[in-house]
């Protein structure tokens, strides 16, 4: 087994593993009325809530959204497993990326699968008191960063991975001045002719 191959089955497995645990958790344990677990307070809360759409509830009244979110997720992980076999046997860092979003992609797939056809979200960040707080209503409308999931995270991690890398990455092949030395036949003594 390839290295990039050992890094996009570990986080792949890992990252999938913990959203589908988080959420089983969060659908026993926390009641999508009234449960809530307060992380920090005000500023992060662990709560219940059912999302039938994609981001900030995108689509979530569309008729057609399973078949979109279907199609998209489909195009994605296509997309994800053929650039993941255009990678070098070591490029660990890109097949953890690949990894991180493919897993995000399934995590909210298997939950739009379900019964329901909703995505458990349950991470709650907002700004409860003070200039942060009235700032960002006055100047946004809220303060609450819409509540999201594991696997959102590992798609939003993954994709600032993958930029980064992309970004910083240095030109791996050699400049072609330092490749091209003298000609030998223009050497002296090695004139033709």
């Amino acid at each position: 087994m390839s290295p990039k191959l050992k890094v996009l089955v570990g986080v792949l497995v890992g990252s999938l593993v913990l959203d589908q645990g988080s959420k089983w958790w969060v659908q026993q344990n926390l009641s999508p009325d009234a449960g809530r677990v307060v992380v920090i307070p005000n500023w992060l809360e662990l709560i219940h809530a059912e999302n039938p759409g994609a981001a900030w509830s995108t689509l979530a009244d569309s008729p057609y959204r399973l078949w979109v979110f279907g199609t998209f997720t489909l195009v994605a992980v296509i997309a994800l497993i053929q650039m993941f076999r255009s990678l070098e046997p070591d490029e660990r860092l890109r097949a953890a990326s690949t990894g991180l979003i493919l897993s995000g992609a399934i995590g909210n797939a298997i939950d739009r699968m379900s019964p329901k056809h909703t995505v458990t979200d349950f991470i709650k960040v907002f700004a409860g008191t003070g200039g942060a707080r009235d700032w960002l209503i006055q100047n946004l409308g809220t303060n609450v960063w819409p509540i999201f999931n594991i696997a959102d995270s590992a798609i939003v991690v993954g994709v600032i991975l993958f930029g980064l890398e992309f970004l910083f990455q240095k030109d791996k092949s050699p400049s072609t001045e330092e490749n091209v030395g003298p000609n030998p036949m223009h050497a002296p003594g090695n004139s033709p002719g």
